[in-house]
């Protein structure tokens, strides 16, 4: 038996003592159940004192987090407008010091909410579209997918968002949806701001301008990537500020709002997208319009592309 023994401490001291002294899994601070509306944004915390990094699976959506020093990780979730009601999972990869990882699902409940509709009927001749138009549109959409199929993985922006127009929300706002001679059309995915022809329209935060174009729909249109999935839009503009391709700061002025594209009157038509979801602006203003440490914009990368 005594040998024995001393055969296994050989082995033991000869493997580093790892056969007894395997490391104890470092303690992570996940975030509680989740739940929220469509339309709806919210924050995920992940903390932990030997935290090198986070990674989120939404579905097929990535989700960004991002830190500063003696910051939690986090990242923004969006829900779509058209999201079903379900509970479905968030899974979250933590890595810590030394390569080691966890982790965990999340359940996130989505739950339904009641937006505006109205119904009437048009003439037939109100849904016809010439072989010019048709074009024009796949023009629009393709433009549109251009723009949102890859984002910068850095967090550009910073607290706090701010208005792109002063002026408030009008009557037809997010979410609402048009009944036209019986037949459901898609949601409003945006929210639109009374402003008047003319109005300078500003940057809601940091980011690269990605887009800037005339279209049938949207009409004059710029869209900024504010990096980590987040992208916002502003159409129906009369008068461009900036080109593709250029980087801005919140309250750059972008435009000069206007009445292009299929609308019946000036006014500014302002979006958000987060991780392909379509998302109220005005619950992110809400939300997310104080400073802190964990919204610091990434300097060196924004800089760094100029």
């Amino acid at each position: 038996m005594k040998r024995w023994a001393a055969f296994i401490l050989v082995v033991f001291f000869a493997l580093g003592g790892s056969l007894a002294l395997a490391a104890a899994p470092v303690a992570i601070l996940w975030p509680k159940p989740l739940e929220a509306f469509q339309g709806d944004l919210l924050e995920v915390r992940v903390d932990g004192d030997e935290l090198l990094a986070v990674d989120g699976m939404l579905g097929k959506e990535k989700v960004y987090f991002s830190a500063n020093v003696k910051t939690p990780f986090t990242a923004l979730i969006g829900i779509d407008v058209e999201a079903k009601p379900a509970t479905v999972k968030l899974l979250l990869k933590a890595t810590v010091s030394g390569g080691q990882s966890q982790q965990r699902e999340i359940p996130l409940r989505i739950k339904s909410k009641a937006y505006r509709q109205e119904s009437f009927n048009v003439p037939p001749s109100f849904d016809q579209m010439s072989p010019e138009t048709l074009a024009e549109i796949r023009r629009e959409q393709a433009d549109f997918a251009r723009a949102f199929a890859v984002t910068a993985a850095e967090r550009w922006w910073q607290l706090p968002f701010v208005r792109p127009v002063p002026q408030e929300a009008s009557a037809s706002s997010f979410g609402s949806r048009r009944i036209i001679n019986g037949v459901p059309r898609a949601p409003h995915t945006g929210t639109d701001l009374s402003a008047p022809a003319g109005t300078e329209v500003v940057a809601v935060n940091h980011g690269k301008v990605v887009l800037v174009g005339n279209y049938f729909f949207a009409g004059g249109s710029v869209v900024l990537d504010h990096g980590g999935g987040l992208y916002s839009m502003y159409f129906h503009l009369s008068e461009f500020k900036v080109e593709e391709g250029a980087l801005v700061r919140r309250g750059d002025v972008l435009a000069l709002s206007g009445g292009t594209g299929r609308v019946t009157g000036p006014h500014l038509h302002w979006g958000m997208r987060l991780n392909n979801t379509r998302v109220d602006p005005l619950v992110l203003l809400r939300k997310f319009s104080s400073p802190t440490e964990s919204g610091d914009v990434n300097k060196a990368s924004v800089k760094a592309e100029k």
